[in-house]
């Protein structure tokens, strides 16, 4: 399956609407757009003009500039948590760097990063990373406020699941294989967050795989930015939400800059009970999100056919 591709594309939906307020019948039918498109791709496009292309622009330029830091800063950039700071090429991941922002919403923790990187200071990195930063969070405020009222969830649930949320923006960089032959910058994997948006520049490259195992190409466009369910909302969603893997392919000649931004869970929670029925008998236990990254690093967990039933699947 892994070779089979089709030209068919992922839906796309619109954030740009500007009566797109809760009670108003754009959020209703978005409502129901987003439900459908995660239900049945665990992802979708979001055209979301609010961050504009003068924005988008300069938080690529600075990325570039943020790889072009010398070794010894970057390596600086660290977490007691996996997965987290930087991330340097290694024999697994070749042509992969990454360097993180935690709490990223925070204007103090940008500052922080920012003099790791750069102790003589930077011109509008915090400016620039900060707006960026925010424009993403609303959006995915929104289309979690979206989806709990779509399955009939109190608003009051998600309030409490979003205060334990916080978010980690990740600047990546992909380089060009030394062989041409050389297909894959980033294999296919699912998320082990809560929900994650991948934003592409000028280099495309993404790609999700669909339920019967065809691989969509997402292009990189204007406005657009991926959408995607991870292994914790497919938890909170007893499994109505599968988190889609996705990859990185060999795109062209160019060096591939991406960003993005990861919701992470730092709570427990369980499955609402609106979300369980004789049709959708439960599949979870309680749900550590930050446990289950950690178990996620283990020989347990290589080894599971599915490491999040491995971690918290009811058994049968």
């Amino acid at each position: 399956m892994d070779s089979m591709t089709l030209p068919q594309e992922l839906p796309t939906i619109n954030f740009s609407l500007q009566d797109l307020k809760p009670g108003s019948s754009s959020w209703t039918s978005t409502c129901k757009q987003v439900r459908n498109a995660l239900e049945e791709y665990g992802c979708f496009v979001a055209l979301y003009p609010q961050v504009s292309q003068e924005l988008m622009d300069n938080i690529f330029g600075q990325s570039r500039d943020l790889f072009e830091v010398p070794l010894e800063n970057k390596v600086k950039n660290t977490s007691e948590e996996p997965y987290r700071g930087y991330i340097g090429p290694n024999p697994l991941l070749p042509l992969y760097e990454g360097i993180a922002i935690d709490n990223v919403t925070s204007p103090q923790e940008t500052q922080k990063f920012r003099d790791l990187m750069w102790p003589n200071g930077k011109t509008q990195f915090c400016e620039i990373t900060d707006l960026f930063a925010k424009l993403l969070g609303e959006l995915e405020n929104t289309v979690e406020k979206m989806m709990f009222e779509s399955y009939g969830i109190p608003l009051e649930q998600y309030e409490t699941l979003a205060s334990s949320n916080s978010h980690l923006l990740r600047f990546l960089k992909y380089k060009i294989p030394e062989e041409r032959d050389a297909a894959l910058r980033f294999p296919s994997h699912t998320d082990k967050n809560f929900t994650t948006i991948i934003v592409q520049h000028d280099v495309g490259g993404l790609e999700v795989q669909t339920k019967d195992g065809y691989w969509i190409s997402v292009e990189s466009a204007p406005s657009q930015f991926l959408f995607m369910a991870c292994d914790g909302l497919q938890v909170w969603s007893n499994d109505r939400v599968k988190a889609p893997h996705h990859r990185v392919k060999h795109c062209g000649d160019k060096t591939r800059y991406s960003l993005g931004m990861f919701t992470f869970n730092n709570g427990v929670f369980e499955v609402p009970k609106e979300l369980v029925d004789d049709s959708h008998p439960l599949l979870y236990n309680q749900f550590d999100s930050l446990g289950f990254v950690r178990f996620y690093t283990t020989p347990e967990a290589k080894k599971a056919e599915s490491p999040i039933k491995a971690y918290c699947g009811v058994k049968n």
